[in-house]
């Protein structure tokens, strides 16, 4: 195997929790990590989307907030069909699911981790973003995100909230930090 296209740490890590809004406030009140921004992701809006090589159905609440040293984000799954989150954690536990990774050459990176491991889950034609079974050797999953302006933008607007947040109202829209 050869390197990736962006090596380096991981940016984002991530947790499956059965309850987002009992996760945010854990992370905002007691480990002080926040504002956290909830988007709503339902994968047959997602031309493309694959669970384990087939067709898949995924309805989740995300939520990202941005530490000091990563984002953390959170995943509750309210879909009942079997998903890459409830692969490695019981649908009724929380737990640590993935790392999330840039990639500046998504699709040469996506074919150089394929070789080594099973791609389990992909977010489809137009997004760019899928998860790689490493369990065997991390413990976790592993995202590759391809590295664009869109997610940059996105990303860099949960940051500077995050500088700027006073600890008040932790659980935020999405249309919050798009300031509608």
């Amino acid at each position: 195997m050869t390197k990736l296209s962006a090596p380096g740490h991981p940016f984002q890590y991530a947790w499956h929790v059965p309850d987002l809004d009992k996760a945010i406030d854990y992370w905002a009140n007691v480990a002080g990590v926040g504002p956290f921004f909830i988007n709503e992701v339902d994968s047959n809006t997602m031309e493309g989307f694959q669970y384990r090589g087939g067709d898949g159905n995924l309805q989740m609440r995300v939520a990202w907030g941005q530490s000091k040293e990563g984002q953390i984000e959170l995943i509750e799954v309210n879909s009942t069909e079997p998903n890459v989150y409830h692969d490695l954690v019981p649908k009724d536990q929380v737990g640590f699911h993935h790392i999330g990774i840039w990639s500046d050459d998504y699709f040469a990176d996506k074919a150089l981790l394929t070789e080594r491991y099973e791609n389990v889950m992909d977010m489809g034609t137009n997004t760019n973003i899928c998860y790689f079974d490493t369990s065997a050797d991390s413990g976790n999953m592993l995202e590759l995100i391809e590295r664009n302006d869109g997610i940059i933008g996105l990303f860099g607007m949960i940051t500077k909230a995050a500088e700027e947040w006073d600890g008040t109202k932790p659980a935020r829209t999405m249309a919050e930090l798009m300031g509608g």
